[in-house]
């Protein structure tokens, strides 16, 4: 084999690494870098990490801090690492000394090495939650009804379905999810959310799942770094009607069931199921709920027809037979009492 010169020591051999030989190689040689303290940021109130230039919903633990010392590791180009080990030593929480275990080969010689280094967790306020103390809002939810006030079950499923979807979208990385403040009378309930992509979300999930319609109205109210900054009110307006309303439609005598993209209705009369449109269900007459109702005496039950005792002036009234009557002779059954007559309705309402 051909004895070559080292360009540095002047030694002969036969081979050369990098340009110099064997010796003058692992003399200069580092199979890998470690700073010696490392520094990383976490949120003292939430907890997220600050990693590349951003705040991240990882928590911080153990793992996290040797996730960071390995991507502060350089590890020479040409190594070929065999195996690499972590001790980690938590002084406080805030202080770790991490000892790092290299095994590689570099141009197939193995080699070992052991690197030590400080991780200080810095404490500090991540974006979100500086926006959150300081009431920071993109849009503004605005829950209402047509023509009446949202009921107690409403606002409370609404409620539901806010916090449901903004959890889900802050796992998913929308770190502006959150309700910066919410404010709540007879009228309905109006939620300050940090995302307005949030707040569109939310609309869709009350309207598909509660029915209705909602409106975006932007204004403007900041610029940032030459852009234009805007809030957006989003209207929500659910529904007329409710399930266990009595409405006279068609010709018709239906209880609402469920109303959310369509009406799903029963007629008192017959048990057939009715669908139609929000917009035709709305022109309906309101005839009452199950509250509504007063008590009448079931005087006697025949084939297709019943009779009650009105309870205003003690007349007996001859009414057609409703499907859903279980009552006996001589019981009291809810009715609603009409411009279309007495109207029986089920004891039970079921939404």
């Amino acid at each position: 084999m051909k004895e070559l010169i080292c360009p540095k020591c002047g030694n002969t051999t036969h081979n050369l690494y990098e340009n110099v030989c064997k010796n003058c190689f692992f003399k200069q040689f580092k199979l890998a870098e470690l700073d010696p303290v490392i520094s990383t940021q976490i949120c003292a109130r939430c907890g997220s990490k600050y990693e590349r230039g951003q705040w991240t919903d990882t928590k911080h633990d153990t793992n996290t801090v040797l996730e960071k010392v390995e991507r502060e590791l350089l590890l020479h180009e040409n190594a070929d690492i065999i195996e690499l080990g972590f001790e980690p030593q938590k002084l406080t929480p805030y202080q770790y000394i991490v000892n790092v275990y290299i095994q590689a080969e570099i141009y197939g010689m193995p080699l070992e090495e052991k690197l030590t280094t400080e991780v200080r967790v810095q404490r500090s306020v991540c974006d979100a939650c500086s926006r959150i103390a300081a009431g920071y809002y993109e849009g503004i939810i605005q829950l209402r009804a047509s023509n009446r006030n949202p009921t107690d079950e409403e606002k409370k499923k609404c409620d539901h379905l806010v916090r449901d979807t903004l959890i889900r979208m802050e796992k998913k990385g929308d770190r502006l999810a959150f309700i910066s403040n919410m404010s709540s009378s007879k009228e309905g309930t109006d939620y300050y959310i940090g995302s307005s992509g949030a707040c569109r979300q939310i609309c869709k999930i009350i309207t598909s799942k509660l029915g209705g319609e909602h409106q975006e109205s932007p204004s403007l109210f900041s610029q940032r770094d030459g852009k234009e900054l805007y809030r957006v009110s989003y209207a929500v307006r659910l529904p007329k009607y409710v399930p266990g309303d009595v409405l006279y439609f068609n010709n018709q005598v239906l209880q609402i069931k469920n109303c959310d993209k369509k009406a799903k209705c029963i007629d008192l009369q017959t048990g057939k199921k009715v669908i139609a449109s929000i917009e035709d269900i709305e022109k309906a007459e309101f005839l009452g709920v199950y509250n509504d109702a007063i008590r009448a005496v079931l005087v006697a039950i025949e084939d297709n027809a019943i009779m009650v005792l009105d309870p205003t002036n003690y007349q007996t009234v001859t009414l057609k037979k409703p499907f859903f009557l279980t009552a006996r002779e001589g019981e009291e059954i809810p009715v609603l009492k009409t411009e279309y007559g007495i109207i029986p309705i089920p004891e039970e309402i079921k939404a």
